[in-house]
């Protein structure tokens, strides 16, 4: 969906906004859109929101914030649910070695990945499912999540203000 179709709908409907915001939010940190969906999208949306004054940065943040948890803590569940049977299919076996360093990885490293990969928009999605799969409790995941997408709600807000004022 190109952004100003986008644009076009928020300036018909602004008291959509938030919705918006959520469900960008969560499409970019779950597993299944997340690997084709860009963060930019969701940055976009947010620059516009801040610029036109429909919402206030504060609750910009919020809104993505919500919804990159949401997020977040579906890919990890279905990581949890699926992981199994999704690492038994052929496509997985083949590339086994990789994926035993990413497990190992993922378990020397749980929680400290979660704050990191939220950062990195090509692995974002794909944390929470990979450490649904490890031994990871859900509560400690959801704590270093809560973590982290605060974290990355500071830095998005310091970057639709950077950005933001460029384009204002």
């Amino acid at each position: 969906m190109p952004f100003d179709k986008i644009q076009s709908f928020l300036e018909i409907n602004p008291e959509y906004a938030w919705l918006l915001l959520f469900l960008f939010g969560f499409m970019e940190s779950m597993i299944i859109t997340g690997s084709f969906m860009s963060s930019a999208i969701l940055f976009s949306i947010c620059i516009y929101l801040y610029n036109s004054g429909i919402l206030t940065l504060p609750w910009i943040c919020g809104f993505a914030l919500l919804g990159s948890h949401f997020g977040d803590v579906v890919g990890f569940l279905i990581g949890k649910s699926l992981g199994p049977t999704i690492m038994a299919t052929k496509f997985i076996e083949k590339r086994q070695k990789i994926i035993s360093r990413t497990q190992q990885f993922l378990n020397r490293f749980g929680p400290y990945t979660i704050f990191f990969g939220r950062f990195i928009p090509a692995i974002r999605p794909l944390v929470p499912f990979m450490l649904g799969i490890s031994d990871l409790r859900l509560k400690r995941f959801y704590i270093a999540d809560i973590f982290a997408c605060c974290a990355w709600a500071i830095a998005l807000a310091l970057l639709v203000i950077s950005v933001g004022s460029i384009f204002n």
